[in-house]
């Protein structure tokens, strides 16, 4: 009787070992489901800055809603005569174990079009997210350089398709500024939410009885903002004719798409056939502006970084070709200040009348 009774236990423990398949679960799945949303969202991303090149219409679909349902059914099934006297373990033990489990994922997939496509892809981006992004180490030359179409009156390179791009030396210049005195201590950034939408402000910091470093005054001189001031509000809008300011003219979405979009290396064949227009490449004398590289060919790409098919050929960013990951993150980044929730307030343009 006491050889069944821990016979009896030890059957007893091994099925309560039984756990649950819920923290396994999410430790897992947690993780590989927000790199699949991420990869997807690079790939819609590459395959727009594509269709805007061929002249085809963009379209972005969110994913709303993703619910990972999971069901664990088991059996066990056991029947002995442990307690009678003639007890046989060959004979008298029946063990059976058995179950199932499923895995149904919902995911709900909403198309962004109407207003909220007007949000996303035509409204510019506000100056005050792209300069809370530098404030957490985002690189100037690649934030502003991609999502600013001009600061002061310094115009940014740019291009539709059809004539040279257009740039400014100084805007080039004003990036590399902001980066290194950002890095060395020198500039940073305050933000007001006071009243109405976030205001950003640029500060200049020195030591007391110590010129200004000259780095920061061939910034000021480049924005033609008064040496006397430490402290400049940064404003959506054109012109540069206050000196205690800073306007900035931001770009949207799909301005950064099609500006990427003319740097495709796109087949030769479909230039030749009127499809699209030839490649145009940044100025080589202004290596501080974003340049994306993104190269084609029939055959699909081994461990690209981001890759997609179109009319029968594949685009991708190569994986080995870190300045244009670099670009191609920063991009995605803007993207989720486009897309985030809530109302975004249009900034209002500021044209100076004399």
């Amino acid at each position: 009787m006491p050889c069944r009774r821990a016979l009896l236990l030890w059957l007893s423990l091994l099925i309560a070992g039984c756990t649950s398949i819920g923290p396994p679960t999410l430790r897992r799945d947690r993780l590989d489901y927000a790199d699949a949303l991420a990869d997807a969202a690079k790939r819609e991303t590459l395959l727009n800055i594509v269709k805007l090149r061929y002249a085809d219409t963009p379209s972005l679909v969110t994913v709303s809603q993703l619910v990972a349902g999971y069901s664990l059914e088991g059996r066990v099934d056991l029947r002995s005569d442990f307690f009678t006297e003639n007890f046989n373990l060959s004979d008298d033990v029946n063990f059976g174990i058995g179950g199932t489990f499923s895995d149904h994922p919902t995911v709900t997939y909403t198309p962004i079009k109407g207003d909220d496509f007007a949000r996303v892809m035509l409204t510019p981006i506000p100056p005050s997210e792209l300069f809370a992004m530098l404030a957490t180490g985002a690189p100037a030359e690649l934030t502003l350089g991609l999502a600013v179409q001009s600061i002061n009156g310094l115009r940014n390179w740019t291009t539709d398709g059809q004539g040279d791009p257009r740039v400014d030396s100084g805007f080039a210049e004003v990036l590399e500024l902001l980066d290194a005195l950002r890095r060395d201590g020198v500039l940073g950034f305050r933000f007001e939410t006071q009243a109405g939408p976030r205001t950003a402000y640029l500060l200049l910091g020195d030591r007391e009885g110590e010129p200004l470093d000259r780095r920061a005054r061939r910034l000021l001189d480049l924005l033609d903002l008064d040496p006397s001031i430490r402290s400049f509000p940064i404003r959506f809008g054109f012109g540069y004719d206050r000196p205690t300011e800073i306007r900035i003219y931001t770009r949207s979405l799909i301005e950064i798409l099609s500006t990427l979009a003319a740097q495709v290396q796109v087949p030769a064949g479909d230039i030749a056939a009127g499809r699209t227009y030839p490649t145009q490449l940044g100025p080589t004398e202004l290596q501080a502006l974003p340049s994306l590289t993104v190269v084609s060919r029939e055959l699909r790409p081994f461990h690209p970084f981001v890759a997609v098919e179109y009319r029968g050929t594949w685009y991708w960013v190569d994986d080995r070709d870190y300045a244009s990951k670099r670009v191609f993150s920063i991009l995605m980044l803007l993207l989720n200040l486009a897309e985030k929730s809530g109302e975004v307030q249009l900034p209002v343009i500021t044209i100076p009348t004399g």
